[in-house]
């Protein structure tokens, strides 16, 4: 190919010919491009650019989508937050009330010993105060026999033993 420019004239030689065939070729070409190629490659073009909007809308659509499932699980998870506190809440208001009911209980039960050991010392001492009694009207009884030297009659032992009770209980 050099020797075919070399014979013809230099790289650098202007042909009329060649140029009014290279114009006519790139014409044809530019034709050819222009109804065949340049629509179909619009057509694509403007079929992908469709293709990135309707994906640029899903996307904004699936952020949206996912910030409004993300408020909403704030949502459950404040409400979650909320209703554990007030759980815990009312946990330790039974446990409260619970103890206080057991305290109040023993407190009962120590109160019902307390007057049952109170009726005890009180049956207790009046055993003690009619054992005493008893002694008291044997011995008066033994006294006086003594003192008086001779027997007396039940009637009479009865009636001395009640003066002397009486008179040591007004002596207190």
């Amino acid at each position: 190919m050099l020797a075919l420019l070399a014979a013809e004239g230099g790289f650098t030689d202007v042909n009329i010919p060649t140029i009014l065939w290279a114009w006519v070729s790139f014409g044809v070409t530019l034709f050819a491009l222009k109804k065949v190629a340049w629509p179909m490659l619009a057509a694509k073009m403007e079929e992908r650019e469709v293709r990135i909007a309707e994906g640029l809308r899903k996307a904004e659509e699936a952020e949206k989508r996912a910030r409004e499932l993300m408020e909403k699980q704030e949502q459950i998870l404040e409400e979650a937050r909320k209703e554990a506190q007030k759980f815990l809440a009312e946990s330790r208001g039974a446990a409260e009330n619970a103890k206080n009911d057991l305290l109040a209980a023993a407190q009962g039960e120590i109160a019902a010993q307390r007057e049952r050991a109170k009726k005890e010392i009180g049956l207790e001492r009046a055993k003690a105060v009619e054992e005493l009694k008893r002694a008291t009207v044997e011995l008066t009884l033994e006294v006086s026999a003594r003192l008086l030297k001779r027997e007396m009659r039940d009637e009479d032992h009865r009636r001395l033993a009640r003066e002397v009770i009486e008179e040591v209980a007004s002596k207190r």
